[in-house]
């Protein structure tokens, strides 16, 4: 202990105590805040990709039902979906092109089925789901499509909305009503021929229809870009059903 001017004295245990109990103090404060900050935003996080995912389980359903649809027969098929604040609704279009070596083609320009959250998309276009990050895209489920040597199939779903909102955006549940609107098989005589067939994607997602392609058999891509990829196809014949298929939503 020690003294100062008028006869008062300084305990400096009794100093040290109290600065030692405020420096503890202060770090735990710290510490809780920077916990905090950093958990919530863990959680926030995790509910934003638990949130996507659910929409990207809810797509895979309605690409079962779509199947139904188009290849089993069924008139209509419903799927509900939980938004959770994304948006859903028909994309910029996809067009298709598939080219006898004689320049004889088919052609078909469909809209996707899109839900967007941020960066994030879900895309149900011509048969296939795939799933997009900013710039890169990858494939979740594959088109209808076959790549025989014997006999190409290409049967192409052309999704539309003909009446109604074409985008929703909801935190409940909307329901995504598809109904087949008939089919055509009609495709050049020359689809009979046996050669090489050039089948085009003008997509954004080329990248995605890229690695798609290159998987496949009996199949070489010639050209890829940003937002198209060639497949060269050889094949004794090509079919290449379309099916217009109408998109209703509700809540």
């Amino acid at each position: 202990m020690s003294a100062r001017p008028g006869g008062l004295e300084i305990d400096h245990r009794g100093v040290s105590d109290v600065v030692s109990y405020v420096l503890v103090f202060s770090l735990i404060t710290a510490s809780v805040g920077v916990v905090t900050v950093v958990g919530f935003g863990a959680i926030d996080d995790r509910q934003a990709a638990e949130r996507v995912n659910n929409v990207e389980r809810a797509f895979d359903v309605f690409a079962a039902n779509m199947e139904n649809v188009y290849r089993d027969g069924a008139p209509s098929r419903a799927t509900e979906m939980r938004l959770a604040g994304g948006s859903l609704g028909l994309g910029d279009p996809v067009v298709i092109t598939i080219e006898a070596s004689n320049g004889d083609n088919v052609t078909v320009s469909s809209n996707p089925l899109v839900y967007r959250d941020g960066d994030t998309e879900i895309v149900y276009s011509s048969g296939a789901l795939l799933r997009s990050e900013g710039d890169s895209s990858v494939m979740l489920r594959d088109p209808p499509f076959r790549t025989d040597t014997t006999t190409a199939s290409f049967p192409i779903v052309d999704t539309y909305v003909s009446s109604g909102a074409t985008t929703v955006s909801s935190d409940g549940p909307i329901r995504v009503s598809s109904a087949a609107r008939g089919v055509n098989t009609t495709v050049p005589s020359s689809f009979g021929s046996s050669g090489a067939y050039n089948v085009t994607v003008e997509s954004s997602r080329s990248d995605a229809w890229e690695r798609y392609f290159d998987a496949q058999p009996n199949t070489n891509v010639l050209v890829h870009d940003s937002d198209r990829v060639v497949a060269e196809v050889t094949t004794a014949g090509i079919v290449a059903p379309r099916f217009p298929v109408r998109l209703r939503f509700s809540r």
